[in-house]
């Protein structure tokens, strides 16, 4: 007689699986020099402590909005993102990620990816392991037109896989993804070392590590 099926866990990407916060931060200083802009844009340590306070950094024209750039050279400084981040900065994953998905891929997971970047400058870093996710549940912010919120992306997924929102769990690493994983009723994780969850939040679970993850995924 064969045991409960292994749950489903869905991931956000950038400050997840890949660690990009530096790359992004970098782009912004290149391109507040090229349309000569004096914003001073955070460090590392500054940027997480906004996001920890509750600014919406995602997706990226929010992120250029949230470090200083007006609207409309935000909007032209996404268009420059979408098509040069992955070719000129080049974010990797962190230490530990491919093994995770890979532990989690063998004990039987269904995974999904809910992401506010676009597909290019997911798959790109991540093309060898993409082969561990169901694809039909790859949600990237241009595989629809309007894009979709990331609460209704986690409520698709767990009707694509028939499964129980309650069962399937959410990895983030700001606000905004537990707050989308409440109202789709999933489960959620938080990181602490990504772009925003401090450790301590006493409202949260959350881990250190991508091997944390696996341990608190396989409780029953």
């Amino acid at each position: 007689m064969s045991g409960p099926a292994a749950k489903p866990v869905f991931f956000d990407v950038d400050g997840v699986l890949l660690d990009s916060l530096p790359q992004h931060l970098a782009i912004c200083v290149d391109k507040a020099r090229e349309y000569g802009l004096q914003v001073r844009v955070p460090d590392v340590r500054q940027f997480r402590e906004m996001v920890a306070s509750g600014i919406k950094v995602s997706p990226m024209l929010n992120f250029f909005l949230a470090v200083g750039f007006p609207l409309h050279l935000a909007e032209q400084a996404v268009e420059a993102y979408d098509s040069e981040f992955v070719k000129r900065y080049r974010p990797r994953a962190f230490g530990g990620v491919r093994t995770m998905l890979r532990r989690l891929h063998g004990a039987g997971h269904p995974l999904g990816l809910v992401t506010a970047n676009i597909a290019a400058n997911v798959e790109t870093p991540l093309r060898d392991v993409l082969s561990y996710f169901d694809s039909r549940c790859l949600f990237y912010i241009d595989r629809y037109d309007p894009p979709r919120s990331k609460s209704w992306c986690l409520s698709e997924g767990s009707k694509v896989l028939g499964a129980s929102p309650q069962e399937c769990t959410f990895v983030g690493d700001q606000p905004g993804d537990a707050t989308a994983a409440q109202v789709a009723g999933w489960r959620f994780l938080g990181v602490s070392y990504g772009w925003g969850l401090l450790k301590g939040d006493p409202k949260l679970r959350i881990v250190d590590s991508p091997a944390d993850v696996v341990d608190v995924v396989a409780k029953p």
